[in-house]
């Protein structure tokens, strides 16, 4: 048993860890689209609840919570498509942006139905910048990574 191993014999995690590091790549796939349905699930139930007695600490903190959630949507996206993470094409950040951008849509159109809720463009920006931001940084740093290696 490695060093690894030690207190991680049979629990589920753990399990789920090694068979993402040594496994297959359907079983990495299988986690990162899990991953992104709970994520997609929880974007969903905090959209339907009401916004009544949120605090605001800074002007633009809905616009910025926006920006972060959809931009990890995005991220988890793009993993879940991806075979390796080393591998990324194109067209695996042109489904990502689609997929990402499309949610943040359904969701807003969503929350116009929704009482205390409101359908709002800003923060339909505020979502596709967020997505568009973190795609654009995950290309970056990918092609510094693929450039150290080769």
């Amino acid at each position: 048993m490695g060093s690894r191993d030690r207190g991680c014999r049979e629990g589920f995690i753990c399990q789920i860890i090694k068979h993402l590091e040594t496994g297959d790549g359907v079983g990495r796939k299988i986690f990162f689209w899990m991953l992104l349905m709970v994520y997609s699930v929880l974007i969903f139930i905090f959209s339907s609840r009401p916004e009544v007695g949120v605090e605001q600490y800074f002007y633009g903190q809905d616009k910025v919570m926006h920006f972060f959630t959809y931009g990890i949507y995005a991220f988890l996206c793009l993993i879940a498509l991806s075979d390796k993470i080393l591998i990324l094409k194109l067209f695996h950040y042109f489904l990502a942006l689609s997929f990402s951008v499309s949610y943040g849509i359904f969701n807003e159109i969503y929350q116009y139905f929704i009482p205390e809720r409101e359908f709002s463009p800003g923060d339909i920006l505020a979502n596709s910048l967020g997505v568009i931001t973190f795609l654009i940084l995950v290309y970056i740093f990918q092609n510094k990574k693929r450039k150290k290696i080769f």
